[in-house]
């Protein structure tokens, strides 16, 4: 399968065919075997399955109150202790691993196909000003 259409560049299409093929690769990969095994074994308890619930919308919770400004310490003190005691539990800490394991292969798929990319950023603007016309700027 040809990636190029007649004006030399890549057409949706094509990019979308390939986006599926590696999303095929993606499923068979050991990493999703793994969290697909994780998750029926979380989903077949209820209990573990309400600690692993709880624990996300405390996590939630957490960066809300982040963004907004109104973090403490205590706060994320008791969802690291909730994070610990719940990966006590081999369902649910197996369960993390796993889940984990993928995010981390998405994530350097990612990585991957950005780093091809050269994509504007805000960063990019204010590296390359002088710190007086960053300062100029704000003023």
């Amino acid at each position: 399968m040809s990636i190029e259409n007649k004006s030399g560049c890549a057409d949706k299409e094509s990019i979308c065919a390939q986006a599926a093929l590696l999303g095929e690769m993606l499923a068979q990969s050991s990493e999703y075997s793994q969290y697909q095994e994780a998750k029926t074994e979380l989903e077949g308890d209820q209990e573990r399955s309400r600690m692993l619930s709880l624990l996300r919308q405390q996590q939630m919770v957490l960066r809300l109150a982040e963004i907004l400004g109104l973090i403490s310490k205590d706060a994320e003190d008791d969802l690291e202790q909730m994070y610990a005691t719940f990966c006590l539990e081999p369902i649910v800490c197996s369960f993390l691993y796993a889940e984990g394991r993928l995010g981390r292969l998405l994530s350097e798929v990612q990585q991957i196909c950005v780093g091809k990319l050269d994509l504007w950023s805000d960063n990019d603007m204010f590296e390359s000003m002088q710190y007086g016309e960053v300062n100029k700027e704000l003023n």
